[in-house]
């Protein structure tokens, strides 16, 4: 290998070594939306109710089970719409809390996948 030859192959190397991707330093991305429950009287059985349901309707739209799926694509959805309710109880056990608060006039809690 002649001199030249060594240079241009060290320096193709140097440039790939720039564009090597890692993983470690990728950011994971997360869809998420808005559950808004200001309208909804939680102190009752039927608005605990509507909040549930809205918020499971938010899980299956994030995660994508309304869709035309797979199998396999279906139950991963179902499994990520069931994360995603599971992530969201704490804001909703916040939410029954605050019942006749200041704080409970804003409601709205977020629903997201991953």
């Amino acid at each position: 290998m002649t001199r030249s030859t060594f240079l241009i192959a060290l320096a193709a190397a140097a440039a790939t070594v720039g564009t090597i991707a890692f993983p470690a330093y990728a950011q994971e991305v997360t869809t998420s939306t808005e559950v808004r429950y200001a309208d909804l009287n939680l102190a009752d059985g039927a608005g605990k109710a509507q909040l549930h349901a809205r918020i499971k309707h938010a899980a299956n739209l994030v995660c994508g089970v309304p869709g035309q799926l797979s199998l396999s694509e279906y139950s991963a959805a179902r499994k990520c719409a069931r994360k995603a309710v599971a992530k969201a109880q704490p804001q909703i056990d916040l939410a029954l809390a605050r019942v006749g608060t200041d704080y409970a006039a804003n409601g709205r809690l977020v629903v997201a996948a991953n």
